[in-house]
């Protein structure tokens, strides 16, 4: 999908208030320790018994927030997704704010498949990523962030696993993601 079509929802985006306490669930904290870059070898060497990010202890030092935060604009986002999709079942996954040094630890969401499309924010290029492992040339692939709104899509797969990490050690990053079934 072309970012472009979401001009006005972005606009909204940028509008609401990231540093407000209101509708936050979880706050950025430096001191969490999380399954960082020292999992690379546990990949590497198929860790297949670790399926589910509930067997994951706390897992993230990043902002998160209530789907109410979005203040309805989740709606118009949902229904352009669900034309482009074409796909009547989209739901938002999640809403979070990574200050720098923030990040979501290596997991799978293996217990929750399907299509993902997050709307991300950054503050800075390169400065930001999302992180994933690829099983068949057994490699860790790095996609950093470009400046400003951008989308990102993957597929947490039914059977296997899609092993992935989203990081932000020197900028502000912003994320707004959506199932699709």
């Amino acid at each position: 999908m072309d970012i472009s079509k979401l001009r006005r929802e972005l606009d909204l985006l940028d509008k609401l208030d990231w540093d407000s306490t209101e509708y936050r669930r979880g706050t950025y904290d430096p001191n969490r320790k999380v399954l960082d870059e020292d999992l690379y070898e546990t990949i590497k060497n198929s860790f297949g018994d670790l399926q589910t990010p509930s067997q994951l202890p706390e897992n993230s030092n990043r902002t998160s927030y209530a789907h109410e935060f979005l203040q309805g604009i989740e709606g118009s986002i949902i229904h352009k997704l669900s034309n482009f999709y074409k796909s009547p079942h989209i739901k938002v996954r999640g809403v979070y704010y990574y200050p720098p040094g923030a990040v979501c630890g290596w997991h799978t969401n293996s217990d929750f498949p399907g299509k993902r499309v997050y709307i991300t924010w950054a503050e800075e290029d390169n400065k930001s990523f999302f992180r994933y492992f690829d099983k068949e040339t057994k490699q860790i692939i790095t996609k950093y962030d470009k400046k400003g709104w951008h989308i990102n899509e993957f597929t947490i797969p039914r059977n296997g696993q899609l092993w992935h990490y989203i990081g932000s050690p020197e900028s502000s990053r912003k994320s707004v993601g959506f199932f699709i079934s």
